[in-house]
């Protein structure tokens, strides 16, 4: 599965690559939300999470996409990116029990 966290990303890292793109929202990101769901999340909630808020956990996936994990009240948003030339997309994201369980007890 091209999905699956190979490594850890120390956030330090992490926040600097967010730092040194430009960051913007991909057409595919919110494709699967309904009307609801898109008061609450939408593109500026994204980028503001991405350039204010310290995930919790970020993994490199197999396929050499960014997985960050923010916390919330229930539960964690991850938001899924790809470097791409001089951006840093953000390919999708969804809410999830926690972070992957290989990798809990190091956080």
């Amino acid at each position: 599965m091209d999905s699956v966290i190979v490594k850890e990303v120390s956030v330090r890292i992490f926040k600097q690559i967010v730092l040194m793109h430009c960051v913007v929202v991909g057409s595919h990101a919110l494709h699967r939300l309904n009307a609801a769901q898109r008061q609450i999340f939408h593109e500026g909630t994204l980028l503001k999470m991405l350039a204010q808020e310290i995930p919790k956990f970020v993994g490199l996936q197999r396929n050499g996409r960014y997985a960050a994990f923010f916390r919330k009240k229930q539960g964690f948003i991850k938001i899924i990116t790809e470097i791409k030339e001089d951006k840093l997309e953000i390919v999708t994201f969804m809410k999830t029990g926690g972070i992957p369980k290989r990798w809990e007890q190091k956080n």
